[in-house]
């Protein structure tokens, strides 16, 4: 008996029918100007649109017919009749997905900042924004100044870009697009 209800739950969640949100996996039928093409199986076709592509950087030409890709769906079905999806919300699901894992895992990462302001250092995780905050540096990497001034401090921080850092997730929230980290 316990067989049988499990092949009812597979098969159930095999026929339940994708919605606005979720992340599905579709393969490349055919590209053109508008965008790409993608079969999703027993589902519909689903469409990338040329702006969501631009959004990614993706190049179009590195997307080759046959290609699986993850893709988000924002429209069930536009107004030609394709269910329309998202590769850049796709990989900013993914992408923070990961955080949260490492978070979890309170795993390390090396990182170079990108930029930085009075309260510290900004970085690029995989397209998400992270910030760590200048009371968040480890005692070496610490601005040490007799007269600490914002400018100053900045100034500090500036020299620090580029430079690898060991860095930890402190506070992740995917919502508000928030992520901090600490190299303590």
């Amino acid at each position: 008996m316990q067989k049988e209800k499990n092949y009812f739950q597979d098969y159930k969640e095999f026929l339940k029918a994708p919605k606005v949100g979720d992340i599905i996996k579709g393969k490349v039928i055919q590209k053109g100007k508008g965008g790409i093409f993608l079969d999703l199986g027993n589902f519909k076709t689903g469409i990338v649109k040329k702006d969501d592509l631009a959004m990614t950087k993706q190049d179009l030409s590195k997307i080759q017919i046959g290609d699986e890709i993850a893709a988000k769906i924002i429209n069930i079905e536009n107004e030609e009749g394709f269910v329309e999806l998202s590769l850049k919300e796709a990989s900013e699901d993914i992408a923070w997905k990961k955080l949260e894992e490492l978070k979890e895992k309170q795993e390390k990462i090396s990182l170079k900042p990108v930029s930085a302001n009075k309260g510290g250092l900004i970085f690029n995780i995989s397209g998400i924004q992270g910030f760590l905050p200048a009371s968040q540096l480890s005692a070496k990497h610490y601005p040490k100044l007799e007269d600490p001034t914002p400018d100053k401090i900045f100034e500090e921080l500036k020299k620090l870009i580029g430079e690898e850092l060991e860095v930890t997730i402190i506070n992740i929230d995917s919502k508000n697009g928030r992520l901090i980290l600490s190299e303590k």
